[in-house]
């Protein structure tokens, strides 16, 4: 009897021992990264992901907030597709990057897309985004519509310390940090003189991370036959100087219904392809077209210069982000 008790208790000592050495599976869990963000009156805008670089486990699911019109595309080692296509005379947004591409799992491999959240901001606040990481490795990524300054990266190990709590608050941090720069630059803004022209610089930031989706603090006071000259120094996004005069602003995208499946996206001509006036008295609409970030391949426009010849007071903005309230207006006396 004796002996029994003495083996059942050397067999439960046993089997406690190997269950301290045995490693429990540690449950999968989820991250969350916040895609973009802006102050209130949207004049600062993050084109950034919070936190940029994430750390997770394999197996782990990282979540995307949307904060902004931005997307996640994983390219898997191929080029990024390009953001419209040409179509003879016609500008289209091109569906890959429009639409989400690829599963719920990823191990590096082929083309992962989020597709773009809706315009309506409210619409906007409900689209998400999330991903499952099967396989451990470094994975880039980027937003397509704001360029490979806007990337980020996910990096998936076998374990990790750190948890999705203090990532999350890692990612606020570095949010709160980058329109905190935003708004000390738009503070410190201010138009510049080259000879007699007025340059008005519209900004962005690839290290912080912002862009202002604003022309000038303040209207623009200048004399009669003054030059002014916008000049793109933001390399995430484009925009428009266009003065409308009597006219209703023009719809920037343009939905062309198909037989089957979802509708093209035409950029409207009428934002897209620049006016061929140089000077301006309120008569008629004025467009600059796309103006592009500087550096892009192949030189598009990246500034644009009018010359105004009559007092009056003329609004202008930019159709791209005239829902932001980007818009300005130039007093002539």
């Amino acid at each position: 009897m004796k002996r029994t008790a003495v083996v059942l208790v050397l067999v439960l000592f046993a089997l406690s021992l190997a269950a301290v050495a045995t490693p429990v599976a540690e449950a999968h869990r989820t991250w969350s990264v916040i895609a973009g963000g802006a102050t209130k009156d949207i004049a600062v805008v993050s084109n950034a992901f919070h936190p940029r670089t994430i750390e997770i486990a394999v197996g782990d699911a990282v979540t995307w907030q949307f904060q902004g019109f931005h997307n996640v595309a994983f390219l898997g080692g191929q080029d990024a597709p390009p953001l419209t296509l040409q179509e003879g005379d016609k500008t289209y947004v091109n569906p890959q990057v429009v639409f989400p591409a690829g599963g719920k799992t990823y191990d590096g491999a082929g083309y992962q897309n989020s597709g773009l959240p809706p315009e309506d901001p409210k619409a906007a606040a409900k689209f998400g985004y999330s991903l499952t990481f099967i396989k451990a490795g470094t994975y880039p990524y980027m937003c397509i519509v704001h360029g490979p300054a806007m990337s980020g990266t996910v990096v998936v190990k076998e374990r990790v310390m750190g948890s999705p709590a203090s990532t999350a608050r890692q990612g606020q941090t570095e949010q709160t940090a980058t329109i905190s720069a935003g708004q000390k630059a738009w503070a410190a803004w201010k138009t510049e003189r080259q000879g007699g022209a007025v340059v008005v610089p519209m900004i962005g930031d690839p290290k912080a991370g912002f862009s202002l989706l604003r022309f000038s603090r303040r209207p623009l006071v200048i004399p009669v036959g003054t030059t002014v000259t916008w000049v793109m120094r933001d390399v995430f996004e484009i925009h428009t100087v266009t003065f409308l005069g009597k006219e209703k602003p023009p719809e920037f995208v343009i939905p062309e219904p198909q037989p089957q499946g979802p509708p093209k996206l035409l950029m409207n001509p009428k934002v897209t392809v620049p006016t061929p006036t140089k000077t301006y008295d309120g008569t008629g609409p004025v467009n600059s077209g796309i103006l592009f970030p500087p550096g892009i391949p192949g030189n598009p426009p990246t500034s644009f210069s009018l010359t105004f010849t009559k007092p009056g007071t003329y609004a202008y903005a930019c159709i791209v982000h005239i829902l932001e309230g980007m818009v300005g207006t130039v007093i002539v006396k």
